[in-house]
């Protein structure tokens, strides 16, 4: 599986196996994300790595071991802004790219990115984001049967919200939804069980384990997985719907919530149905929220008695 998210955290406390160092192109220590990475290295070690190898040229990048930090530390080599016209957009794209050509090389499959050139380097973040978001796509694309878990570290929440935006609308399939990324509210006590027969295929379940973040008003659900189980929530209300356990192979066992005020399914055999249809449009690509929810109202309306059935 192919992946991406973006998390508040300091670089140096990523569980990754490669770390990827915002380097200059002498490969010395200097400050910010390149002077903790250092730190957390071993100062004496990373610079006699470094040392060795010489230098590295924009828009590339090379590799040393990570020493007490992790498995390896790639140094990319981001360029200095001076308005977007010099090569500065392929040459940030470049040193993504050559970083994870790297981590396949050296048969890694997790990678903990800065927002390289985004700092003293000058890059504006909007336009730092975008290039990031571009080239992890674009490699990814190109190499899709690579499995990969790729991490974005930022510690400021105007950058962090800025970067979600951004792999949301350039990197949809690659983006990991987790529970923090919506609100939600567990699901309350009045609730039933029924069991689905479905059997998906590998690609169906990647696309669920990567979850679904909303956009517009008319996408009504947020759903993100935790292990095999996955969680359904009403996207405005944030309530838990369904949760869908979906470690044995072809039977899921889901749990639903049968609380009449928030989703008015009146017995299990409509649960059934609802949640195939529901399974039905998530497994799109893209998911088609737009009819779903013409759908889910046409529905609405025929119980109410508003409209007769179509069928």
């Amino acid at each position: 599986m192919q992946t991406a998210q973006i998390i508040r955290k300091s670089i140096t406390d990523l569980d990754t196996e490669i770390i990827v160092n915002a380097a200059n192109k002498y490969l010395r220590a200097g400050g910010g994300v390149c002077g903790y990475i250092f730190d957390a290295a071993g100062y004496d070690e990373l610079r006699k790595a470094c040392e060795k190898i010489g230098g590295c040229k924009t828009g590339s990048a090379v590799i040393t071991p990570g020493f007490k930090l992790c498995k390896y530390i790639v140094h990319a080599v981001g360029p200095e802004y001076i308005d977007g016209k010099h090569g500065e957009p392929e040459q940030l794209r470049g040193c993504y790219k050559k970083a994870l050509d790297l981590a396949k090389e050296y048969d890694c499959h997790s990678i903990g990115f800065p927002l390289i050139s985004s700092g003293i380097f000058g890059y504006p973040v909007y336009d730092a984001w975008k290039q990031a978001v571009q080239a992890i796509a674009e490699w990814t694309k190109e190499d899709p049967d690579y499995d990969i878990r790729i991490v974005f570290a930022v510690i400021d929440n105007g950058v962090l919200e800025k970067g979600r935006n951004t792999l949301a609308e350039y990197a949809e399939g690659l983006f990991l939804v987790k529970k923090e990324d919506w609100k939600t509210c567990e699901m309350p006590e009045q609730k039933d069980r029924f069991e689905l027969m479905a059997d998906l295929s590998d690609k169906q379940l990647d696309i669920l384990r990567h979850g679904h973040l909303p956009k517009e008003m008319e996408d009504k659900w947020f759903w993100y997985m935790e292990d095999d189980v996955l969680y359904a929530h009403r996207s405005w209300t944030g309530h838990c719907i369904y949760i869908a356990d979906l470690s044995q192979k072809g039977r899921f066992r889901i749990t639903v919530n049968r609380d009449p005020e928030q989703y008015r399914c009146t017995d299990i055999q409509e649960d059934k149905e609802k949640f195939k249809d529901l399974l039905s449009w998530w497994l799109q690509e893209p998911y088609d929220h737009y009819n779903e929810w013409l759908h889910e109202t046409v529905k609405t309306l025929e119980k109410a008695g508003m409209i007769k059935d179509q069928k």
